[in-house]
């Protein structure tokens, strides 16, 4: 009676334990089933992030194209408002021009929206046009756009240590460069001569005043460890002087023959460079009009 019952004892025994093929087709699902939950995952995080792009651009796209309008009346208004001073002013005061307080209406509506609102920036032929921001730190903008909604674009910021009215010997704005092109991606050209060339300045309207830089140096930095772009602690002319000398060799891919002294003010752009190493691409520009 033994013998029957340890067959049977067996035979269950098989009966409860996979066999070694079934074993293999279930680790191969379990496989497939982790690897399609892990693609599905990537999927909905790249979805998610190529939305929060494609918010960020829709919202800076309306400013610029508001910003197209306003410029493209202001120039059609203008010389008809010109016309029309000729015609009513005396022929003594006619004669001579006469200085008028600048004032932008575009700036005034953007800081109605947002209180941070420092002006707007425009690279002529670039695409890079975005109203300009400046936070309690350095941190906050990096992740919000100029409607302080959370996203990785963040929006384009001046430095919190820098006066808001860019009367610091150097002015330092920084923007993401985000892999769609937009925001400061686009200072990466200016690694090549020719695009330098074709594109030098920088246009910034403030509140009361309309600023132009001419681009004179442009290179990577390791960051404020390796080399200090940002120039906070240029106090005197020496020094000054020096941060410029400094900028100009380390230009060494492109150059402008700009003169640039002690005595001007500067604006810096900067932007990460997108690799492994927390190194910045950094274009530097000096004011060469000013009107208001």
């Amino acid at each position: 009676m033994e013998q029957p019952n340890k067959a049977i004892d067996t035979l269950a025994r098989r009966n409860r334990r996979p066999s070694r093929k079934k074993r293999t087709r279930r680790k191969t699902a379990l496989a497939f089933y982790v690897l399609l939950s892990l693609f599905v995952i990537a999927g909905a995080v790249l979805i998610a992030r190529l939305a929060g792009y494609r918010a960020a651009r829709d919202e800076y796209a309306a400013y610029q194209m508001i910003q197209a309008e306003a410029v493209a009346s202001a120039e059609t208004a203008e010389p008809e408002q010109a016309a029309a001073r000729a015609e009513t002013a005396a022929p003594a005061l006619a004669a001579a021009p006469t200085a008028r307080p600048f004032a932008s209406a575009r700036v005034a509506s953007l800081q109605k929206e947002n209180r941070d609102t420092v002006g707007w920036l425009d690279i002529p032929g670039t695409g890079i046009q975005y109203p300009i921001v400046q936070g309690a730190d350095n941190e906050y903008y990096m992740t919000r756009t100029f409607q302080k909604k959370k996203n990785a674009s963040g929006a384009i910021f001046v430095d919190c240590w820098n006066a808001p009215d860019f009367s610091d010997f150097n002015t330092v704005i920084y923007g993401h460069n985000m892999k769609d092109g937009s925001m400061f991606a686009g200072l990466r050209e200016y690694r090549r001569q020719a695009f330098l060339d074709a594109h030098p300045y920088v246009e910034i309207t403030l509140l009361n005043s309309k600023l132009r830089y001419r681009v004179f140096a442009a290179y990577t930095s390791q960051g404020e460890a390796g080399a200090d772009f940002r120039g906070q602690t240029c106090n005197t002319e020496t020094q000054r002087a020096e941060f410029i000398r400094a900028a100009r060799k380390r230009s060494a891919e492109v150059d402008s023959s700009q003169a640039v002294s002690r005595h001007d003010r500067l604006l810096t752009l900067v932007t990460c460079t997108g690799g492994t190493y927390e190194w910045y691409w950094v274009v530097h520009a000096v004011l060469v009009e000013e009107e208001g």
